[in-house]
């Protein structure tokens, strides 16, 4: 499953389901490292793109 994958799925169950307080904290918590990652993703895949680029020129 990819990372936006999990962030999606992640969000539609805390607006779905019933969480305790602890629960939903948790949740929000991994929801917030998903987010850091798909950042950090993003921005390896765009320097992957600069390079790649530039090794045609």
């Amino acid at each position: 499953m990819t990372t936006i994958d999990q962030i999606n799925e992640l969000r539609a169950e805390l607006m779905n389901c019933d969480f305790s307080k602890v629960e939903r904290q948790d949740a929000e918590a991994e929801l917030e490292k998903l987010e850091e990652r798909a950042a950090a993703e993003e921005l390896q895949f765009e320097q992957d793109m600069e390079a790649w680029n530039a090794d045609l020129e």
